[in-house]
């Protein structure tokens, strides 16, 4: 009997099926915007599943308890909150394959790039020099004159510690667990409230959890200094958005650029965008060809290794 490939994810068919050319693999793609409904009769004969990256199909318990012939789900994101149930996987005997630290170089860009945005204040420049000609602007502020604070220092982190060093700024970091001197580079290591009232810059790469859910409320975000930029390409709910669109219009913070919302796609009755200096992109910081070419490369891997010992199994 044929073994069962379902792909939740908006792939290629052509790319998912020369991953498995070499077996006798049924490749089941789900239809894009499909309801649960329409994918659970192919989840529930699947024997590996690669999930959704646009967290559209989301495996819950009560989806996961269907998946009876699943050995494999290999999720080709970083973060499996909110999309699988790991406790739910783990007790039906599933493997959950992620992708940790694909698209750390692309986030860092990103992140990189937003702060010299806010700091330059590059798309109020940009809009006013369409909107009303040509003049003088405020002065802006040099990355390497700035203390910037870490929030989280997985790989995404420790990619945005490398290029803030080329700039020469300062930096504090704060994660859950300490961090050996020798790995954290030239930075210093400190609570989270010490590095908000001593950074210029905050930027944030902490994973979701339910003690990081609105890690920034807004006591912690009145700790921040006057002018200070928040930036924020890691979960949109680390962030209490309604006490952010407060505190930028109190100055603390008086900026912040954001790639990740607690809703997505972002409302228009967001009051974050009704602010001027909030930077708001539509969760493509990860959005490389590079990137890409990893998380697939990785996905492609898991699934040969995965279909083969499930065919070497099945032969003995």
């Amino acid at each position: 009997m044929s073994a069962v490939l379902v792909c939740l994810s908006d792939y290629p068919r052509d790319l998912v099926e020369g991953w498995v050319a070499d077996g006798d693999v049924e490749v089941v793609l789900a239809r894009r915007g499909a309801p649960m409904a329409e994918v659970l009769p192919d989840l529930e004969r699947a024997d590996v599943v690669i999930g959704d990256a646009a967290r559209t199909f989301p495996l819950d318990g009560a989806v996961l308890a269907r998946m009876r012939r699943c050995r494999l789900l290999v999720h080709p994101a970083v973060g499996l909150d909110g999309v699988v149930d790991l406790d739910a996987a783990r007790a039906h005997g599933i493997t959950v394959v992620n992708a940790p630290g694909y698209n750390a170089e692309a986030v860092a860009d990103w992140t990189l790039m937003a702060m010299l945005l806010m700091l330059r204040d590059g798309t109020a420049a940009d809009r006013d020099l369409r909107e009303h000609g040509w003049h003088a602007r405020p002065l802006g502020r040099e990355l390497g004159a700035m203390t910037v604070g870490i929030v989280g220092y997985g790989a995404i982190g420790r990619a945005v510690h490398r290029r803030l060093r080329g700039f020469g700024a300062t930096v504090l970091l704060t994660d859950s667990r300490p961090v050996p001197p020798g790995d954290a580079l030239d930075g210093r290591q400190v609570e989270l409230d010490d590095l908000l009232g001593g950074s210029d810059v905050v930027t944030l790469h902490a994973p979701l959890t339910d003690t990081t859910r609105h890690l920034l409320d807004a006591r912690r975000l009145a700790r921040m200094r006057d002018g200070s930029v928040l930036v924020n390409a890691a979960r949109g709910e680390l962030v209490d958005e309604v006490a952010l669109a407060a505190a930028i219009e109190a100055g603390r913070p008086a900026a912040a650029a954001l790639d990740v919302f607690a809703t997505e796609p972002l409302p228009p009755s967001s009051p974050l965008l009704a602010l001027e200096n909030v930077y708001a992109s539509p969760h493509i910081a990860a959005g490389t060809v590079q990137a890409r070419q990893r998380v697939r490369a990785l996905v492609g891997d898991a699934v040969r290794g995965a279909l083969l010992d499930l065919t070497t199994t099945d032969a003995g």
